[in-house]
């Protein structure tokens, strides 16, 4: 593994957000892209405790997962401000947050108080018995009305000339707590936390906590070179924490586990406090990692299949609100370009990919890859997943248009066994797939192209040569130039069918026939067949013959009731009389020669269903 250490890549000199003023000193970070980020600083902490401001929105991850190492081991405790304050401190008061700003309104609250007022170096004391609103000369006017020592009554226009001031120390000190409540509430983002503890020494306390960040992202570079391809990772780092980093130690860490999420600032009655998972970096072995000459980025990594860490040496220095993007991980791997084509997704050309290998002891963070050819330059960009050590993955970036490809499916079926047993015909069958890659060569030259034929659980693979894979069966095949290549993939799937002969046709009975793998159950089915086609053949008999019986029977009620309404004794009665009788000797001889179809099909189907049960 090659993991090397250049120059820190500048920020962006925009300032995007202002900072938090902290009252501590940041001196490590890690950013895991499960989006989380842990803030690690120091402080002062002695009789006045320490302080540190928070926005809003972190204080839930800060009250859930704050640590404070004190060397005196006092116990320590946290002091805010509670979600409500301000509303809490003006419900105790006679006024509201509003009319702190009313002068009118804040007087008329006091009414009954003791007050000095003062205009024009006048100064007059009593009771405030109330501002009113009248109608002056300029318009409308508020008017405060005062009672002196002396029971005088006295009206003031209140005009900013007029001076008030109220000279009970209770009342100021209401006034006070309002102001001291609004003051507080003025910048609602941002809440001074004071960590304390019983011990009033002097002393330097180590705090870590959890915030919300977003993933640190990795952009790849892939370098042709003489010996492989030089893959060289770089993380874009944003710093949303709301401080500024001065030389801190960073880390980049990858994996997820799942942490909860809780309201624990806001004001909710039990139980409306919600869960929700979030994703948080784990700590895992740290091991480190040896740099050789010439590093990009000198660096301690911890290895492990689920979880990694990559630890900056050299400070970062990142202001609130900046993004940075440096190297912070180098190796060569061989070079492993593919001319690859996956079967089924109905591409005409194949892709240009890298099969890519993670050699190394670490998990390597998912990320947008870069590859520059030699002569060509900027060759494409691919998708790089997350990689656990030594997993693989083959990441497309381009298109290779002078191979076309077309694939061409047939299916054929062939009933490898039949039995019959108590009426039931039990048919093993073999479904064959084949599919065939049509493989037009380009021009120039002779390529090697990767076919990934997707693998399929429920049919048996029969074309050899191939290599398993996850969800593939892989071959290499060669393409000469300017040719036609073809090449089939056979694939069986074993069937178990169970049919009931007695719900077959004759037909069927006939089609199954000839499918059948040998003589004896041929000559059983021809018989089966034979027997179908008789009771058919009878029962279309009997149709027809209940049918002309209907037919007779309708002609000889209408003759009769053409004789019955005429009523005569002529010649065409006469007629009429005679074919009544003889309809009564047809319909007979229809029902006889019916009845004698049924039963004869009634025979036939005893000995289909004696057939049926003797095998």
């Amino acid at each position: 593994m090659t993991i090397r250490r250049g120059a820190l890549a500048g920020g962006v000199a925009l300032l995007l957000a202002a900072p938090v003023a902290a009252e501590v000193d940041i001196r490590a970070v890690t950013l895991s892209t499960a989006g989380t980020a842990l803030l690690e600083a120091t402080g002062r902490q002695g009789e006045d405790g320490l302080t540190l401001s928070l926005r809003r929105g972190d204080l839930d991850a800060f009250l859930k997962s704050a640590v404070i190492a004190d060397p005196v081991g006092a116990l320590p405790e946290l002091r805010l401000p509670g979600p409500g304050a301000l509303q809490d401190a003006f419900d105790l008061l006679p006024i509201d947050a509003d009319a702190l700003a009313d002068r009118a309104r804040l007087l008329g609250a006091f009414t009954g108080a003791g007050v000095e007022a003062e205009r024009r170096g006048v100064t007059l004391r009593g009771r405030l018995m109330g501002v009113a609103a009248r109608d002056c000369e300029a318009g409308r006017c508020h008017v405060l009305s005062l009672r002196d020592d002396a029971g005088t009554l006295h009206a003031f226009n209140l005009s900013p000339a007029l001076a008030v001031r109220l000279t009970d120390a209770a009342d100021q000190a209401v006034l006070d707590r309002a102001l001291e409540a609004q003051r507080a509430a003025a910048n609602g983002g941002l809440i001074p936390v004071r960590i304390d503890s019983a011990d009033p020494a002097d002393r330097e306390v180590a705090l870590s906590w959890l915030q919300d960040a977003p993933q640190w992202r990795t952009a790849w570079r892939a370098v042709e070179r003489d010996d492989g391809l030089e893959l060289t990772g770089w993380a874009v780092v944003e710093n949303t924490t709301g401080h500024d980093w001065d030389a801190v130690d960073l880390t980049l860490a990858t994996g997820a586990v799942q942490a909860l999420r809780v309201p624990l600032y806001d004001r909710l009655p039990a139980p409306d406090a919600a869960f929700a998972p979030e994703m948080l970096a784990a700590d895992a072995p740290r091991r480190a990692l040896a740099a050789p000459e010439h590093a990009v980025a000198d660096a301690q990594a911890d290895d492990g299949a689920s979880f990694t860490r990559f630890m900056l040496q050299a400070p970062v220095t990142l202001a609130a609100g900046e993004m940075i993007s440096l190297p912070f991980l180098r190796e060569t791997l061989a070079d492993a370009r593919r001319l690859v084509h996956r079967g089924g997704a109905g591409a005409r050309h194949p892709q240009l990919a890298l099969e890519l290998e993670n050699p190394l002891p670490l998990r390597l963070p998912a990320g947008v890859l870069t590859l520059y050819e030699d002569g060509r330059g900027h060759a494409g960009d691919a998708m790089v997943p997350e990689l656990a050590p030594g997993a693989q993955a083959v990441v497309d970036f381009a298109r290779d248009t002078a191979i076309t490809i077309a694939e061409e499916t047939s299916r054929t079926e062939r009933v490898r066994e039949l039995r019959i047993r108590d009426g039931v015909m039990e048919l093993r069958e073999d479904l064959e797939r084949r599919t065939r890659y049509r493989i037009d060569g380009a021009a120039d030259r002779a390529r090697t192209l990767t076919l990934d034929h997707p693998r399929d659980s429920d049919w048996d693979l029969l074309t050899e040569g191939g290599e398993e894979r996850l969800d593939a069966t892989r071959w290499e095949v060669d393409v000469p130039p300017g040719a036609l290549t073809v090449f089939e993939v056979h694939e069986r799937q074993p069937r178990l069918r169970r049919i009931a002969l007695a719900d077959l046709d004759a037909a069927a009975l006939s089609r199954w026939q000839r499918d059948a793998p040998d003589d004896a159950a041929r000559a059983l089915l021809a018989e089966l067949a034979a027997l179908r086609s008789r009771i058919e053949a009878l029962r279309r008999d009997a149709q027809r013959l209940r049918a002309l019986e209907d037919d007779l029977s309708a002609e000889q009620e209408r003759l009769v009731g053409v004789i019955t309404a005429l009523g005569t004794d002529s010649a065409a009665d006469r007629d009429r009389r005679a074919r009544v009788d003889a309809l009564d000797a047809e319909i007979t001889a229809a029902a006889t020669e019916r009845r004698t179809a049924e039963a004869e099909a009634d025979r036939l189907r005893a000995e289909l269903a004696a057939r049926l049960s003797a095998d």
